[in-house]
């Protein structure tokens, strides 16, 4: 009998892909979704790219009850559900640790009562912050925060705390995490409570810290996609 899989958030641009991909190997798929005006519109509806072989559920994981819906007989979860947009968090404050933090925290409540054998959750490269730099004599450095009167200058070069500029160099996944906006918060405390709970209930689970990333199905209304 084929696993039965759940995507929160899974009518949306990378959720829609794996569906996609997890249906071509022979997995049940089930998404979560609430359809946000912001990246679906404001008549909502399925998106008709979703494979039609995909169960969907109309809901929001800060719904004690649509969650428990969704989760009746799944095997493993991606929790993909969040609003996302550096900018746009430093402003909507609640509404980025609402539904970031407290959606992961009610799905992972709800694990307790129907438990899975997988998780994988959505993070994010924000939790880096500006990444490792070198000085110009190869000394090690992380990357600083600019400052407003760098901004206001438009001087965009990330400097040592002598001035010097520094010389981006790859920056490993080890690297400590830096959160420099509400969005890499909110992402890195999703990633930490699904680590947390997911080891404490015996759950394997997994976090992948997505780059940018671009292709069909991106909603062009979304402040994410303006990097383009």
């Amino acid at each position: 009998m084929a696993k039965k899989l759940l995507i929160t958030g899974g009518a949306g641009f990378v959720g829609s892909h794996v569906a996609d991909e997890l249906l071509d190997a022979g997995y049940t798929v089930r998404v979560l979704d609430n359809l946000a005006p912001q990246v679906h519109g404001t008549r909502a509806r399925r998106p008709s790219y979703l494979a039609r072989e995909v169960e969907f559920i109309r809901g929001d994981v800060r719904d004690r009850e649509a969650i428990s819906r969704a989760l009746e007989g799944i095997d493993s979860v991606f929790h993909f559900a969040a609003v996302v947009g550096v900018g746009q968090s430093m402003y909507e404050i609640a509404n980025y640790t609402d539904n970031n933090s407290q959606g992961t925290a009610v799905l992972l409540e709800s694990l307790s009562a129907q438990p899975i054998e997988r998780l994988i959750v959505a993070s994010s490269m924000s939790v880096y912050g500006e990444g490792l730099y070198r000085t110009r004599d190869g000394a090690s450095a992380e990357g600083r925060e600019r400052t407003l009167e760098q901004l206001r200058a438009h001087d965009w070069e990330v400097r040592a705390s002598t001035g010097e500029p520094l010389i981006p160099v790859q920056t490993p996944e080890t690297k400590c995490p830096a959160l420099p906006s509400v969005y890499a918060i909110s992402k890195y405390h999703q990633e930490r409570l699904c680590l947390t709970i997911g080891r404490a209930y015996g759950i394997d689970t997994v976090a992948l810290r997505f780059f940018n990333i671009f292709g069909t199905r991106q909603a062009l209304s979304n402040p994410y996609t303006g990097v383009l």
